[in-house]
Protein backbone atom coordinates (compact mmCIF):
# COMPACT_ATOMS: atom_id res chain seq x y z
CA UNK A 1 0.00 0.00 0.00
CA UNK A 2 3.22 2.06 0.75
CA UNK A 3 6.31 0.69 -0.34
CA UNK A 4 9.09 2.67 -1.84
CA UNK A 5 10.68 2.23 -4.99
CA UNK A 6 13.92 3.78 -4.15
CA UNK A 7 15.05 -0.27 -3.77
CA UNK A 8 13.09 -3.14 -4.85
CA UNK A 9 10.56 -4.71 -2.73
CA UNK A 10 9.88 -7.78 -4.97
CA UNK A 11 10.81 -10.81 -3.58
CA UNK A 12 11.43 -9.45 -0.22
CA UNK A 13 12.54 -12.32 2.20
CA UNK A 14 11.79 -11.32 5.74
CA UNK A 15 12.92 -12.59 9.12
CA UNK A 16 12.06 -12.87 12.49
CA UNK A 17 14.75 -12.33 15.11
CA UNK A 18 14.20 -13.13 18.73
CA UNK A 19 15.94 -12.16 21.48
CA UNK A 20 18.12 -9.58 19.73
CA UNK A 21 21.36 -9.68 21.69
CA UNK A 22 22.32 -6.25 21.06
CA UNK A 23 25.49 -6.86 18.71
CA UNK A 24 26.03 -6.74 14.91
CA UNK A 25 23.30 -8.60 12.77
CA UNK A 26 24.65 -10.56 9.62
CA UNK A 27 21.53 -9.95 7.01
CA UNK A 28 23.73 -11.72 4.49
CA UNK A 29 27.23 -11.91 2.69
CA UNK A 30 26.65 -8.13 1.68
CA UNK A 31 25.07 -6.55 4.32
CA UNK A 32 25.34 -6.48 8.09
CA UNK A 33 22.64 -4.28 10.27
CA UNK A 34 25.34 -2.81 12.71
CA UNK A 35 24.61 -0.64 16.04
CA UNK A 36 27.76 1.11 15.59
CA UNK A 37 26.00 2.61 12.17
CA UNK A 38 22.79 2.43 13.24
CA UNK A 39 22.65 3.30 17.01
CA UNK A 40 18.84 3.21 17.72
CA UNK A 41 19.67 -0.75 17.04
CA UNK A 42 21.66 -0.75 20.91
CA UNK A 43 18.06 0.17 22.22
CA UNK A 44 16.44 -2.97 20.86
CA UNK A 45 18.93 -5.91 22.91
CA UNK A 46 16.42 -8.16 23.68
CA UNK A 47 13.70 -7.39 21.24
CA UNK A 48 12.41 -9.66 18.47
CA UNK A 49 13.59 -7.71 15.07
CA UNK A 50 12.19 -8.09 11.85
CA UNK A 51 14.56 -7.84 8.99
CA UNK A 52 15.67 -8.98 5.42
CA UNK A 53 18.30 -10.00 3.99
CA UNK A 54 19.18 -7.14 2.47
CA UNK A 55 18.88 -7.34 -1.12
CA UNK A 56 15.34 -5.54 -1.12
CA UNK A 57 13.24 -3.17 1.18
CA UNK A 58 11.65 -5.15 3.90
CA UNK A 59 8.92 -3.30 3.33
CA UNK A 60 8.01 -1.69 6.69
CA UNK A 61 7.22 1.56 5.10
CA UNK A 62 4.30 0.95 5.41
CA UNK A 63 3.68 -2.98 6.16
CA UNK A 64 4.11 -2.34 10.13
CA UNK A 65 0.87 0.34 10.26
CA UNK A 66 -1.05 -1.80 8.19
CA UNK A 67 -0.46 -4.36 10.35
CA UNK A 68 -0.59 -2.56 13.46
CA UNK A 69 -4.86 -1.06 12.35
CA UNK A 70 -5.64 -4.85 11.39
CA UNK A 71 -4.30 -6.11 14.74
CA UNK A 72 -6.28 -3.40 16.53
CA UNK A 73 -9.31 -3.99 14.69
CA UNK A 74 -9.24 -7.58 15.14
CA UNK A 75 -8.74 -7.17 19.13
CA UNK A 76 -12.01 -4.60 18.77
CA UNK A 77 -14.24 -7.71 16.68
CA UNK A 78 -12.89 -10.32 19.28
CA UNK A 79 -14.12 -8.07 21.93
CA UNK A 80 -17.72 -6.92 21.25
CA UNK A 81 -17.39 -5.78 24.69
CA UNK A 82 -15.24 -2.75 24.80
CA UNK A 83 -16.82 0.55 23.91
CA UNK A 84 -16.24 2.40 20.86
CA UNK A 85 -17.79 4.77 18.00
CA UNK A 86 -17.92 4.42 14.81
CA UNK A 87 -14.97 3.67 13.13
CA UNK A 88 -13.57 4.34 9.32
CA UNK A 89 -10.31 2.55 8.20
CA UNK A 90 -8.66 4.02 4.72
CA UNK A 91 -5.67 2.05 3.11
CA UNK A 92 -4.29 4.18 0.06
CA UNK A 93 -1.76 3.19 -2.74
CA UNK A 94 0.62 4.88 -3.84
CA UNK A 95 1.67 7.07 -0.99
CA UNK A 96 5.11 7.23 -1.73
CA UNK A 97 4.49 8.95 -5.39
CA UNK A 98 2.21 11.81 -4.01
CA UNK A 99 -0.85 10.29 -5.83
CA UNK A 100 -2.25 8.05 -2.88
CA UNK A 101 -5.08 10.82 -2.45
CA UNK A 102 -5.78 11.35 -5.81
CA UNK A 103 -9.09 9.08 -5.76
CA UNK A 104 -9.99 9.22 -2.45
CA UNK A 105 -13.90 9.26 -2.09
CA UNK A 106 -13.92 12.18 0.38
CA UNK A 107 -17.69 12.79 -0.28
CA UNK A 108 -18.10 9.61 1.58
CA UNK A 109 -15.97 10.09 4.64
CA UNK A 110 -17.92 10.60 8.03
CA UNK A 111 -15.53 11.08 10.29
CA UNK A 112 -14.20 14.20 11.84
CA UNK A 113 -10.50 13.40 12.61
CA UNK A 114 -8.26 10.51 11.34
CA UNK A 115 -4.50 9.27 12.22
CA UNK A 116 -2.02 7.61 10.08
CA UNK A 117 -0.09 5.00 11.08
CA UNK A 118 3.22 5.78 8.68
CA UNK A 119 5.98 7.03 11.51
CA UNK A 120 9.01 5.53 12.62
CA UNK A 121 10.49 5.61 16.38
CA UNK A 122 8.35 4.71 19.27
CA UNK A 123 6.42 7.79 20.87
CA UNK A 124 7.14 10.48 17.79
CA UNK A 125 4.51 11.84 16.59
CA UNK A 126 4.47 14.14 13.60
CA UNK A 127 2.09 17.20 13.79
CA UNK A 128 3.68 18.93 10.74
CA UNK A 129 5.29 18.56 7.68
CA UNK A 130 7.01 20.20 4.81
CA UNK A 131 5.15 22.23 2.37
CA UNK A 132 5.94 20.35 -0.73
CA UNK A 133 6.13 21.47 -4.55
CA UNK A 134 8.11 19.75 -7.98
CA UNK A 135 9.88 21.53 -10.75
CA UNK A 136 9.66 20.00 -13.57
CA UNK A 137 12.48 21.56 -16.01
CA UNK A 138 12.63 21.36 -19.76
CA UNK A 139 15.74 22.23 -21.40
CA UNK A 140 15.79 23.11 -25.00
CA UNK A 141 19.26 22.81 -27.04
CA UNK A 142 20.44 23.80 -30.66
CA UNK A 143 21.85 20.87 -32.48
CA UNK A 144 24.58 21.09 -34.53
CA UNK A 145 27.51 18.25 -35.88
CA UNK A 146 29.70 18.57 -32.68
CA UNK A 147 33.05 18.72 -35.17
CA UNK A 148 31.41 22.34 -36.17
CA UNK A 149 29.96 23.35 -32.91
CA UNK A 150 31.74 26.08 -32.20
CA UNK A 151 29.06 29.34 -31.05
CA UNK A 152 26.64 27.33 -32.54
CA UNK A 153 25.61 24.31 -30.22
CA UNK A 154 23.30 24.56 -27.29
CA UNK A 155 23.78 21.31 -25.88
CA UNK A 156 20.61 20.71 -23.81
CA UNK A 157 22.65 17.83 -21.26
CA UNK A 158 25.02 20.60 -20.60
CA UNK A 159 22.21 22.49 -19.54
CA UNK A 160 20.55 20.42 -17.49
CA UNK A 161 23.83 19.07 -15.66
CA UNK A 162 24.51 23.24 -15.28
CA UNK A 163 21.32 23.65 -13.78
CA UNK A 164 21.79 21.34 -10.86
CA UNK A 165 25.18 22.63 -9.97
CA UNK A 166 23.77 25.57 -8.97
CA UNK A 167 21.42 24.27 -6.67
CA UNK A 168 22.58 24.96 -3.43
CA UNK A 169 24.80 22.33 -1.84
CA UNK A 170 24.42 23.87 1.35
CA UNK A 171 20.09 23.60 1.06
CA UNK A 172 20.46 19.95 -0.03
CA UNK A 173 18.43 16.44 2.19
CA UNK A 174 22.28 15.55 2.97
CA UNK A 175 23.15 18.93 4.55
CA UNK A 176 19.76 19.30 6.26
CA UNK A 177 17.73 18.53 9.26
CA UNK A 178 15.03 19.95 11.88
CA UNK A 179 13.00 22.51 10.10
CA UNK A 180 15.32 23.01 7.51
CA UNK A 181 13.82 22.91 4.06
CA UNK A 182 15.99 21.87 0.93
CA UNK A 183 16.04 21.42 -3.30
CA UNK A 184 16.54 17.82 -4.20
CA UNK A 185 17.07 16.60 -7.41
CA UNK A 186 15.30 13.53 -8.13
CA UNK A 187 15.93 12.73 -12.27
CA UNK A 188 17.67 14.14 -14.83
CA UNK A 189 17.60 12.85 -18.59
CA UNK A 190 18.25 14.08 -21.78
CA UNK A 191 20.41 14.41 -25.11
CA UNK A 192 22.15 17.65 -27.05
CA UNK A 193 18.30 18.72 -28.38
CA UNK A 194 16.49 17.83 -24.78
CA UNK A 195 16.77 17.35 -22.04
CA UNK A 196 14.51 17.50 -18.42
CA UNK A 197 15.15 17.69 -14.31
CA UNK A 198 12.87 17.07 -11.53
CA UNK A 199 13.69 18.77 -8.54
CA UNK A 200 11.63 18.45 -5.00
CA UNK A 201 10.94 21.49 -3.43
CA UNK A 202 10.85 21.62 0.80
CA UNK A 203 10.47 24.01 3.26
CA UNK A 204 7.86 24.15 6.60
CA UNK A 205 6.75 28.20 5.70
CA UNK A 206 5.02 29.67 2.82
CA UNK A 207 7.73 32.14 2.86
CA UNK A 208 10.86 29.49 2.35
CA UNK A 209 8.50 28.29 -0.27
CA UNK A 210 8.33 31.20 -1.69
CA UNK A 211 11.99 31.53 -1.73
CA UNK A 212 12.52 28.08 -3.28
CA UNK A 213 10.23 28.79 -6.37
CA UNK A 214 12.16 32.11 -7.19
CA UNK A 215 15.19 30.74 -6.72
CA UNK A 216 14.37 27.84 -9.70
CA UNK A 217 13.16 30.12 -12.05
CA UNK A 218 16.22 32.60 -11.25
CA UNK A 219 18.73 29.63 -11.81
CA UNK A 220 16.66 28.45 -15.25
CA UNK A 221 17.43 32.27 -16.16
CA UNK A 222 20.97 31.86 -15.51
CA UNK A 223 21.21 28.77 -17.59
CA UNK A 224 19.24 29.93 -20.52
CA UNK A 225 21.95 33.32 -20.16
CA UNK A 226 24.61 30.82 -20.27
CA UNK A 227 23.58 28.84 -23.35
CA UNK A 228 22.87 31.44 -26.38
CA UNK A 229 20.59 29.43 -28.63
CA UNK A 230 19.07 27.42 -26.07
CA UNK A 231 15.95 27.89 -23.62
CA UNK A 232 14.54 26.61 -20.49
CA UNK A 233 10.84 26.07 -19.22
CA UNK A 234 10.09 25.68 -15.49
CA UNK A 235 6.32 23.82 -14.42
CA UNK A 236 6.24 24.02 -10.86
CA UNK A 237 3.10 21.85 -9.38
CA UNK A 238 2.19 21.97 -5.37
CA UNK A 239 1.90 18.42 -4.01
CA UNK A 240 0.93 19.17 -0.55
CA UNK A 241 1.27 21.50 2.55
CA UNK A 242 2.46 21.88 5.87
CA UNK A 243 -0.50 20.06 8.30
CA UNK A 244 0.24 22.34 10.93
CA UNK A 245 -2.15 25.51 10.57
CA UNK A 246 -4.95 23.17 10.39
CA UNK A 247 -4.30 20.79 13.24
CA UNK A 248 -4.11 23.80 15.33
CA UNK A 249 -7.55 24.49 14.51
CA UNK A 250 -7.94 21.36 15.89
CA UNK A 251 -6.15 20.94 19.43
CA UNK A 252 -8.42 17.77 20.69
CA UNK A 253 -7.23 15.82 17.34
CA UNK A 254 -3.37 15.81 18.68
CA UNK A 255 -3.46 15.97 22.94
CA UNK A 256 -6.12 12.88 22.93
CA UNK A 257 -3.03 11.06 20.64
CA UNK A 258 -1.02 12.30 23.54
CA UNK A 259 -3.06 11.37 26.12
CA UNK A 260 -3.57 7.84 24.55
CA UNK A 261 0.53 8.00 24.36
CA UNK A 262 0.98 8.56 27.99
CA UNK A 263 -2.02 6.56 29.06
CA UNK A 264 0.15 3.33 27.73
CA UNK A 265 3.24 4.40 29.17
CA UNK A 266 4.70 5.87 26.18
CA UNK A 267 6.54 8.78 26.31
CA UNK A 268 5.11 11.39 23.25
CA UNK A 269 7.57 13.56 20.99
CA UNK A 270 5.88 15.65 18.88
CA UNK A 271 8.31 16.43 15.81
CA UNK A 272 7.93 17.23 12.40
CA UNK A 273 8.07 15.14 8.98
CA UNK A 274 11.00 15.67 6.94
CA UNK A 275 8.72 14.45 4.19
CA UNK A 276 4.85 14.24 3.92
CA UNK A 277 1.81 11.38 4.23
CA UNK A 278 -1.38 11.05 2.99
CA UNK A 279 -2.41 12.43 6.17
CA UNK A 280 -1.03 16.00 5.25
CA UNK A 281 -3.32 16.22 2.10
CA UNK A 282 -6.12 14.84 3.73
CA UNK A 283 -5.42 17.28 6.21
CA UNK A 284 -5.19 19.95 3.82
CA UNK A 285 -9.15 18.45 1.91
CA UNK A 286 -10.21 19.63 5.61
CA UNK A 287 -9.70 16.31 8.42
CA UNK A 288 -7.11 17.26 10.57
CA UNK A 289 -4.52 13.76 10.43
CA UNK A 290 -1.39 13.65 12.65
CA UNK A 291 0.83 10.49 12.29
CA UNK A 292 1.75 7.79 14.32
CA UNK A 293 4.41 5.99 14.54
CA UNK A 294 5.01 2.04 14.05
CA UNK A 295 8.07 0.95 15.24
CA UNK A 296 10.14 0.78 11.45
CA UNK A 297 13.56 2.13 11.21
CA UNK A 298 15.13 2.52 8.12
CA UNK A 299 12.57 2.98 5.78
CA UNK A 300 13.87 3.27 1.65
CA UNK A 301 17.08 1.44 2.77
CA UNK A 302 18.11 -2.39 2.06
CA UNK A 303 18.96 -2.04 5.94
CA UNK A 304 15.16 -1.40 7.07
CA UNK A 305 14.35 -3.31 10.21
CA UNK A 306 11.16 -3.09 13.11
CA UNK A 307 11.03 -3.69 16.22
CA UNK A 308 7.78 -5.99 17.29
CA UNK A 309 7.73 -4.68 20.89
CA UNK A 310 7.42 -1.48 19.41
CA UNK A 311 4.60 -2.25 16.71
CA UNK A 312 2.64 -4.53 19.71
CA UNK A 313 2.83 -0.83 22.07
CA UNK A 314 1.96 1.31 18.82
CA UNK A 315 -0.94 -1.15 18.28
CA UNK A 316 -1.91 -0.54 22.33
CA UNK A 317 -1.90 3.29 21.84
CA UNK A 318 -4.67 2.91 18.47
CA UNK A 319 -6.53 1.03 20.73
CA UNK A 320 -6.63 3.11 23.61
CA UNK A 321 -7.32 6.21 21.44
CA UNK A 322 -10.31 4.87 19.94
CA UNK A 323 -11.06 4.35 23.47
CA UNK A 324 -10.80 8.13 24.45
CA UNK A 325 -12.54 9.27 20.99
CA UNK A 326 -15.30 7.06 22.58
CA UNK A 327 -15.21 8.45 25.74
Amino acid sequence: MDTASDVTAKDAKPRIVPNYDGKALRLSAEHTLDPAVYPDLADHAGDTLIVTDGSTLLGADDKAGVAEILTALKHLIAHPEKAHGPLEVFFTPDEETGKGMNLFPLKNVRSSACYTLDGGKLGEIEAECFTAYSAKLTFKGYVIHIGSARGKLANATAMAASFVSLLPRAESPEATDGWYGYYCPIEIKGTLESASVEVFLRDFTDEGMSRRIETVKALAKAVEAQFPGGSVEADIQKQYVNMRKKLDERPEVLERLVQACKDVGISPVIKPIRGGTDGARLTEMGIPTPNIFTGGYNYHSRHEWASVAEMVMTTRTILRLIRLWAD
